[in-house]
């Protein structure tokens, strides 16, 4: 049975109780927020690719080559001439760190460091670099393809996969972004002083957080600080979403005692396995609304709020 103590507004956000807002909120929870844009960010994967366009042009020349002998003989010379090259070997590994320790195990383990920063390299760093690419089979790899800037146009592509799930709460981001936008106009149309600012540090309201707090959105009534509001969403599970309402229980109730409400926006179907941890944040938080809530009742909840304080 949820606790009363700090128990979520439903009355205010438009319930007649608790288990009728949990209805809904589980009913309305968004499927994905994945948008057209939200599969590859081609501009960057673009960008990333043509940032090594000159040293990709430079070892081009390795596919031509007839044999592994051939590519490397022209790699030692391509190092020898021009050492920026070692940047790009990185990238034929789908790599971005500018150096990796590899072990090499025989009677024991040796840590061997590649340092692939642009430099000067030495005799000895060359034949290490050519020994490090016929190891890992990039040397291989220039007789399997005909062209590098396409393949790693490829590997940016395939990292750029790993971008996704930050995506998916930018994307999230946004659309709540876009409601409170749009929300926030309107009052200002009926001559209620009502707008936001994004991403703002709580040290520069006044209020103080163990280390630096930014929320996702502030929300002002005549410039002062109505509702700080953070929004974010879950495809699936995982330990993240157990700190997070933890943290934003600490947040709710340090907002509260500052005189600020805070408002969180969440959604995904990642909830719906994790609807313990869900409850724990109703417990506790007074305002939780998934995007099809806010669409719906954040006009509402806001003329609420600006009435009962009194603030017209």
């Amino acid at each position: 049975m949820l606790c009363s103590d700090g128990l979520v507004n439903y009355r205010l956000l438009g319930y007649n109780s608790v288990e009728e807002y949990l209805e809904d909120f589980k009913k309305t929870l968004l499927e994905t927020a994945h948008g057209y844009d939200f599969f590859v960010d081609w501009k960057k994967v673009e960008e990333n690719a043509k940032r090594y366009l000159i040293e990709l042009g430079l070892i081009n020349s390795l596919t031509l080559a007839g044999d592994n002998f051939e590519r490397k003989r022209l790699l030692k010379k391509i190092l020898h001439e021009h050492p920026r090259v070692i940047s790009v070997i990185p990238i034929l590994l789908a790599v971005r760190e500018e150096s990796v320790e590899v072990a090499e195990v025989t009677e024991q383990v040796i840590i061997r460091r590649y340092n692939f920063e642009v430099r000067r390299l030495s005799e000895e760093q060359i034949d290490d670099m050519i020994s490090f690419c016929e190891k890992t089979g990039v040397i291989d790899l220039f007789g399997k393809i005909k062209d590098v800037y396409t393949y790693v146009f490829g590997v940016e592509v395939g990292l750029d996969t790993n971008a996704r799930k930050n995506r998916a709460g930018v994307i999230f981001n946004r659309l709540i972004e876009h409601l409170i936008d749009k929300v926030t106009e309107k009052f200002r149309k009926e001559h209620f002083p009502l707008e936001y600012r994004r991403e703002v540090e709580l040290g520069n309201i006044g209020i103080s957080y163990p280390g630096q707090k930014t929320v996702d959105f502030l929300i002002l009534y005549k410039n002062k600080p109505l509702a700080a509001c953070e929004a974010n969403i879950y495809h699936g599970t995982g330990s993240k979403p157990n700190e997070i309402v933890r943290s934003y229980i600490r947040l709710h109730t340090l907002l509260k005692n500052s005189g600020v409400l805070f408002f969180w926006f969440t959604d995904g179907p990642g909830w719906i396995k994790m609807w313990k941890q869900f409850k724990e944040g109703v417990e506790n938080i007074d305002y939780i609304m998934n995007y099809t809530m806010s669409e719906r009742r954040l006009e509402k909840v806001l003329a609420n709020l600006i009435q009962s304080r009194k603030l017209y």
